[in-house]
């Protein structure tokens, strides 16, 4: 054998080694189990969502750490059921993941009677990190701070044509939002569904419907900083870092104290998923979050990155907040139809 054969066949042959020494433990067979398949991420929402936009840039950080291809695949439809339900029923090998917010596995089950996955059904194997919302109006409303808006409000009311207010769809994050803040504050909005932010925003910012609570980034974001769209307040607990002189709504109306409210994006699998191939995820997860670029990337839509957490962390988490949202679901009222 030449020098040149034998530096060729070199690489070759560690690579075997490499798997057949890795087969032995949980996560090796799942590597080698796995070779040559790509993984697939569903957004259970239109491209341009907030989600769909985080899940794009996580994927190439992804395919580094996994070694394999993995794609972005939109299905929006149902209050973003038919993603999740589609995770749901793919095999469980760890090769199909959902991104979400809170809206997807835990609001939309309580509203819509179709759905027929439960929350406890799923488990996160990674959190991005925390968005807040605006409440924004149409660059034209005839109100300039909150409470003008309410004087607005409460005076539309009085007439019989209450102001419009967009959503993602019945159940949504967004619409609750709208519907607590409209119950806390005494006054009636006619609620107008959309099929994602990105067409609900750029009716706001057209002037086709009133309000919305928009995330804090992305299209909005610039909008808000360039006049288009006039922003009320922030559902945060502080003033956001993007928005410096956006008060937090809880400072701007006592009936308003309570009043905090955040997105979260989180990368979720079946809870039936092997330990091997959740720990797989987790550590590629993980891996894509330390990245800088994609830390400053979710830093530039308004989201605060998340510190790493264990996959025991994650699901004390996640617990909780299938708790919280389904209670802010019954407080507004919200049943499935």
């Amino acid at each position: 054998m030449s020098k040149q054969q034998h530096t060729t066949t070199r690489p070759a042959l560690s690579r075997r080694a490499l798997l057949v020494s890795l087969a032995g433990t949980g996560l090796g067979s799942f590597a080698v189990a796995q070779e040559g398949r790509h993984v697939t991420i569903i957004v259970p929402q239109p491209a341009g969502n907030p989600s769909d936009v985080f899940a794009r840039k996580l994927q190439i950080q992804l395919q580094k750490s996994l070694g394999q291809t993995v794609i972005v695949e939109n299905m929006p439809g149902a209050g973003g059921s038919i993603g999740v339900q589609k995770m749901l029923n793919a095999p469980l090998d760890g090769l199909t993941a959902v991104m979400v917010s809170q809206t997807e596995p835990i609001l939309t089950p309580a509203s819509l009677a179709s759905v027929r996955y439960k929350p406890e059904q799923m488990k996160p194997v990674g959190l991005l990190g925390r968005t807040s919302y605006v409440l924004a109006g149409r660059p034209d409303l005839a109100a300039q701070k909150h409470s003008e808006l309410l004087t607005l409000a409460r005076a539309a009311d009085k007439t019989g044509k209450p102001l419009t207010f967009g959503h993602i769809g019945p159940g949504s994050m967004i619409h609750l939002m709208g519907a607590q803040w409209a119950r806390m504050c005494g006054v009636q909005l006619v609620h107008v569904p959309y099929r994602g932010v990105p067409p609900a925003v750029q009716d706001l910012a057209g002037g086709q419907i009133d309000l919305s609570f928009v995330p804090l980034g992305g299209l909005a974001l610039d909008l808000i900083t360039t006049g288009k769209l006039r922003a009320f307040g922030s559902t945060a607990d502080q003033s956001p870092a993007l928005l410096p002189k956006v008060p937090p709504l809880k400072t701007l109306d006592t009936a308003l104290q309570s009043f905090v409210h955040t997105a979260w994006g989180a990368l979720l699998v079946s809870r039936a998923t092997p330990d091997a191939a959740l720990k797989r995820l987790h550590q590629a997860f993980e891996a894509a979050m330390r990245d800088q670029e994609v830390q400053a990337f979710l830093k530039s839509q308004g989201t605060d990155p998340q510190a790493p957490l264990s996959l025991a962390a994650l699901d004390k988490f996640y617990e909780a907040e299938v708790q919280k949202h389904q209670a802010l679901a019954r407080a507004v009222g919200v049943v499935p139809e």
